[in-house]
């Protein structure tokens, strides 16, 4: 049932307590995710993309409405929701198969077939034999897999995703782009990502969501009508522009590529 919604955001909204006032950052917000789906949210610098994703995973909660994930209210942080940030964020003292492991070794002793269940996702992600490398040994981008590796380590609906890829060069980020479209689909999880580039978005996702300044809301629902596994060819194509065109129209300043 790949149609079902496996995210549900009902009427949530934020607003910031500050001792001046309030501080509205998102308006009331409704929409829905599929199973399997991978949805990019996009708008101008400061419209509540972050906070959006951050009510969704549980780290901040909605000042009004609900969002509820496979039918249960998220309330606080849970582990069937995986994170990846802008910054891969692994501790520079363990290696990389250890710090897969680190959401597992945070509540228990990691078991054998933890150890190995880690040593597949590395070998999926292209960094098979590099389980015991350390943080400074690795490039940027590979640094990147394996925080994505230690987000999938629980096997987690949900893979939230906050400017992923944001701080590689364009090359690297054009290639984890490829490498991603690639993995999504092998694992067939849940993606919602936050993202400043066009491209990005429409090159990745199955819909791309367009929000308002802030305080955000949602202004355009646009659903990527290219099959599942990409190229970079597509980037080059008449459609594939003119979705980029279309969700560009809605912003003036510079800060979208």
């Amino acid at each position: 049932m790949r149609d079902r919604a496996i995210i549900e955001i009902r009427e949530a909204s934020k607003e910031y307590e500050t001792n001046a006032a309030p501080v509205p950052a998102l308006r009331p917000t409704t929409t829905s995710i599929a199973d399997a789906a991978f949805v990019s949210i996009v708008g101008p610098s400061g419209c509540g993309k972050t906070t959006l994703l951050k009510m969704i995973g549980g780290l901040i909660p909605a000042s009004t409405g609900e969002i509820r994930i496979k039918d249960s209210p998220v309330t606080h942080p849970r582990e069937d929701v995986g994170f990846v940030f802008q910054s891969a964020v692994l501790l520079p003292w363990k290696t990389a198969l250890e710090n897969v492991l680190l959401p597992i070794q945070v509540r228990r002793r990691a078991s054998a077939a933890d150890v190995r269940r880690a040593e597949e996702l590395l070998d999926l992600v292209g960094l098979s034999g590099f389980g015991g490398r350390y943080p400074h040994e690795l490039s940027g981008g590979m640094q990147q897999r394996v925080s994505i590796c230690r987000a999938l380590i629980q096997d987690p609906a949900c893979l939230l995703m906050d400017e992923p890829f944001g701080a590689l060069d364009s090359l690297t980020r054009e290639n984890i782009n490829v490498f991603f479209n690639k993995l999504w689909l092998q694992t067939g999880k849940t993606v919602v990502m936050v993202t400043h580039s066009i491209q990005e978005a429409v090159f990745l996702s199955t819909r791309v969501i367009v929000m308002s300044e802030r305080p955000g809301q949602i202004v355009d629902d646009l659903v990527v009508p290219f099959p599942a596994q990409r190229a970079p060819e597509i980037i080059g194509s008449v459609e594939f522009g003119e979705l980029a065109n279309k969700v560009r129209k809605y912003f003036t300043k510079a800060n979208l590529d």
